[in-house]
């Protein structure tokens, strides 16, 4: 008996295997060309979705990061805030803590001084606050005469800024941002439980009383 012939049978499987993969590929792209200009609409919808999705998020993390900061400074320095002081705590442009203390001056009606200096003082006087605590600002900032303290004789002739720190009670990272301020002294001195006034001296990084203070200091250095 001769043997069946499997040669055509073979090839009449691969052309029809061929010809279901071309009919596929073409019912696929004519499902993809029908839904060519519902898809230009939705890919950018999506992904413009999903990039407001994320900058929101961003938003809200900074927005709470700055309420905290704005919340624990108020409670520090009893309502009072000046833009330096946030924006230096906050780590943002002046232009972003203006616009950021402009906008919590207009929901608490706070009311604006202005130092001897010419730097805003924003006054949240509608808070209430522990008042027991050391006021780090007051109107006193804004007096022009300069302090005047009697030698005190165990008064040391100056500390450095982990010494100044514990007689003031605060931290010296408290200290280090305060330093090269233009209201160290007022600021010194209201914390100072004998009423001195410290100055920064760049020359020995030692702070000294303000009764041993030159006619100006040089802040800028250090």
């Amino acid at each position: 008996m001769a043997k069946p012939d499997n040669t055509g049978s073979s090839l009449v499987c691969y052309v029809a295997v061929f010809v279901g993969a071309l009919c596929l590929v073409g019912l696929i792209l004519t499902v993809v060309h029908r839904l060519l200009p519902l898809l230009q609409v939705l890919i950018p919808i999506i992904i413009g979705g999903w990039i407001w999705q994320r900058q929101r998020q961003k938003q809200q993390r900074r927005q709470k990061r700055l309420d905290k900061t704005f919340y624990k400074l108020l409670q520090a320095h009893q309502g009072r805030m000046m833009l330096l002081d946030f924006a230096m705590s906050a780590q943002i442009s002046a232009i972003a803590a203006r616009h950021y203390l402009n906008a919590r001056a207009s929901e608490f009606a706070a009311r604006f001084e202005v130092t001897e200096q010419g730097d805003v003082l924003y006054v949240f006087s509608s808070l209430q606050f522990d008042r027991s605590q050391p006021t780090a600002i007051t109107a006193d900032m804004r007096s022009t005469e300069a302090p005047t303290h009697s030698p005190i004789p165990s008064l040391p002739e100056s500390l450095t800024q982990a010494e100044l720190a514990k007689r003031l009670g605060v931290s010296a990272k408290t200290i280090s941002r305060q330093k090269r301020s233009a209201l160290l002294s007022h600021w010194t001195q209201l914390r100072d439980p004998a009423g001195i006034g410290w100055f920064y001296s760049a020359q020995t990084r030692r702070f000294c009383p303000t009764s041993d203070a030159p006619i100006h200091h040089d802040m800028e250095h250090g």
